[in-house]
């Protein structure tokens, strides 16, 4: 009797002791890029298994759910991390590692369509916001980690407004359409579904300077919905982030996802149904400090 209890005990403990380990992954809108590139990695990698997708508002809300322990892995825009580092000044960013460099994402920028009027001498003048300095003294609205790249943004062009925190893209477009906001500032992969389903608004040019090289680079927006032409823009690019783990389960299992991820580019790029930005992800940019 004893030594059949005695055998209970070690199964029960070697089945303990087999258990994976699950890592919870912060991605966005289950509709967005980051869902997306995290479901395709998920189909050329089983060690993907053992990862959970946890929906959320995007790069700000993934950044501090990574700091706050809640998560294990987040997708977010690299000009957040250095945002914490640089300007939050917080000490936990340094234990922040790029497990996989990713794609970078544009900055999108939207107005209302500007009115055009004549005077009685037939003299044309517009009204309205048609070019980023224009937003001088203006609300621009944002959510999620656009909140930190419009700020960067006005800091490093000098252009002074006044960012409106807002929701989500619905009460973004809402407060634009409500005249609460005279611009609409959201950094997304192109092309964004919904961004090519947009009407009746002005997608305005970000023209790159000096003052944003090393955090953002040159970049242009097709979007035939909105502009008969490229706009150009602005571009951040972006990272699957984790903490610097050392326990060897956790390490081991990183470590694997990394190594097939990195393997798999060619599929990623290839296959169909994957998302297009695998075509300009070259695994070779780090724009934070690697997972080893």
């Amino acid at each position: 009797m004893k030594k059949t209890f005695l055998a209970f005990l070690l199964l029960g403990s070697a089945a303990q002791a087999a258990d994976p380990v699950f890592l919870n992954v912060a991605t966005g809108s289950p509709t967005g890029t980051y869902s997306a590139m995290f479901k395709n990695i998920g189909k050329v990698c089983t060690q993907s298994a053992y990862l959970k997708e946890r929906g959320t508002s995007g790069s700000l809300e993934n950044i501090d759910l990574l700091l706050s322990n809640q998560v294990s892995l987040a997708f977010v825009q690299s000009d957040v991390l250095k945002a914490k580092q640089q300007i939050d000044q917080d000490p936990r960013v340094e234990n922040i590692k790029a497990l996989l460099p990713l794609h970078n994402e544009e900055v999108h920028l939207f107005s209302k369509l500007p009115v055009v009027k004549k005077n009685i001498f037939g003299k044309e003048t517009t009204t309205g916001v048609t070019s980023f300095n224009d937003l001088k003294g203006k609300r621009v609205a944002a959510w999620g980690g656009s909140l930190i790249t419009a700020k960067v943004l006005s800091a490093k062009m000098n252009v002074p407004y006044t960012i409106v925190s807002v929701k989500d893209r619905d009460a973004a477009f809402a407060a634009l359409n409500a005249g609460q906001a005279d611009a609409v500032l959201a950094v997304v992969g192109q092309p964004a579904a919904w961004v090519q389903s947009l009407n009746g608004v002005n997608l305005l040019p970000i023209n790159f300077t000096p003052a944003l090289q090393g955090i953002y680079s040159p970049a242009k927006l097709l979007y035939p919905n909105l502009s008969a032409g490229s706009v150009p823009t602005v571009a951040v690019q972006s990272v699957l982030a984790t903490r610097d783990f050392k326990t060897p389960d956790k390490k081991t299992m990183l470590l694997n996802y990394q190594k097939c991820a990195l393997s798999k580019l060619v599929n990623l790029q290839e296959d169909e149904g994957m998302h297009p930005k695998w075509q300009e992800v070259t695994f070779k940019t780090w724009p934070w400090p690697q997972y080893k």
